[in-house]
């Protein structure tokens, strides 16, 4: 976060006392939902309050939904296939004539799959690879790209097919670019792909600083690698990498090992053979955009949310991201969660952590139980707040 964005001018306007900032909580609610919620327990635990509420996202579930509620901008249908190659209806954002946002987690995502359709050696990014595709034909020359929250850990090569790249075997027959093919092509053809997207800028948008390298170690088996399948899934990325190499991508070794290049399954690592691209925090890419005052910075209090605060959580997730930003200047955060690991960290007086009552596997998360545990939790905040204050 530079310098200038932090800054709050005697000019801005008054800084709120609280500030509610939460993510979507993938499968059940949507990171408006969730700040309604959250708002709730706030007024509860502190009548005559007056929270504003920030719905944000991290380059994961909901960044489309998040930048439109933002900025707005034109909603665009895409015929796109799911990971296991299912037509499906999704959609990208045109933010104005020259810009487009494309979320991986709509056409790409875990969500949409049920745990026996987790099937990472056969699942691939091709979706992805059409959504940008479609909006390139439409005129876009920036095309933000929210990664996080996929199903797929084949590098972005579905997604360079989708572009028009050809993988190639010895006999010169295309082969299918999931994992469990990729080691049959000896060689890609990237031309194709590189002229679809000549003069495109690929503004990565990245739920976590992994590179690619430790995807498969931190991130797989919510995807559905095992400690059976991961030596296939691993053999595959480095023979994916090989082959960029081979076709002139002379970075791609180099990219293989950089942070936020191995978020959403390497679907950017993918697209960055073919497109000008950068990579960068999608917290704190989406903070620019939604708390242009800086409120998330500068408030007494930050009430964050999302399904799991773990590991994953400090490695640019946005709870982790915005309790990081806080910190800096002394300031408390309250994390949400349905879930909660120890992460072997010591105790940070400026954090709580507060569970959502009644979540799995203690009971039902559904609509009306998700709300009031949400609030419950909100006012927990709240109160360990005003504790510590007092």
């Amino acid at each position: 976060m530079t310098a200038a964005r932090a800054a709050v001018t005697p000019a801005a306007a008054a800084v709120p006392e609280i500030v509610v900032a939460p993510n979507c909580l993938r499968g059940y609610a949507s990171a408006a939902e969730v700040a309604g919620a959250l708002v709730t327990g706030v007024r509860r635990a502190r009548p005559g309050a007056h929270p504003v509420a920030r719905p944000l996202a991290d380059g994961g579930d909901g960044t489309l939904d998040a930048l439109y509620a933002a900025r707005g901008g034109s909603r665009r249908p895409v015929e796109a296939v799911d990971v296991l190659g299912r037509t499906r209806t999704a959609q990208w954002l045109a933010l104005d004539r020259d810009t487009a946002v494309v979320e991986t987690a709509a056409v790409c995502g875990l969500g949409a799959l049920r745990p026996a359709e987790l099937r990472p050696l056969e699942a691939g990014s091709a979706g992805a690879g059409q959504a940008v595709a479609a909006a390139v034909a439409a005129g876009a020359r920036t095309v933000l790209v929210a990664l996080g929250g996929t199903a797929v850990v084949d590098g972005g090569a579905g997604a360079l097919a989708a572009l028009g790249a050809r993988f190639l075997d010895d006999r010169g027959r295309e082969v299918e670019p999931c994992p469990a093919r990729l080691p049959e092509a000896v060689t890609v053809d990237l031309a194709p792909a590189r002229r679809l997207l000549a003069g495109v800028n690929v503004r990565l948008l990245a739920d976590v600083r992994t590179p690619l390298s430790d995807n498969l170690q931190s991130f797989g088996a919510q995807k559905g690698v095992t400690a059976q399948n991961r030596p296939a899934a691993v053999r595959a990325l480095r023979h994916f990498t090989g082959l960029l190499v081979g076709a002139g991508d002379h970075t791609a070794g180099e990219r293989f090992l950089t942070p936020w290049f191995g978020a959403g399954g390497g679907i950017g690592f993918g697209l960055s053979a073919v497109a000008e691209t950068t990579a960068e925090s999608g917290a704190e890419a989406l903070l620019e955009i939604a708390d242009p005052d800086g409120h998330i910075g500068t408030a007494a209090l930050v009430v964050t949310a999302e399904g799991a605060i773990d590991a994953g959580t400090w490695q640019g997730k946005l709870p982790g991201t915005v309790a990081r930003l806080r910190r800096e200047r002394g300031l408390p955060t309250g994390m949400v969660a349905v879930r909660a690991a120890r992460t072997g960290a010591g105790p940070d007086p400026l954090v709580t952590t507060h569970l959502v009552p009644g979540a799995p596997p203690d009971g039902p998360l559904t609509g009306p139980a998700l709300r009031e545990g949400l609030a419950r939790a909100a006012a927990d905040a709240c109160h360990a707040w005003a504790v510590r204050a007092a």
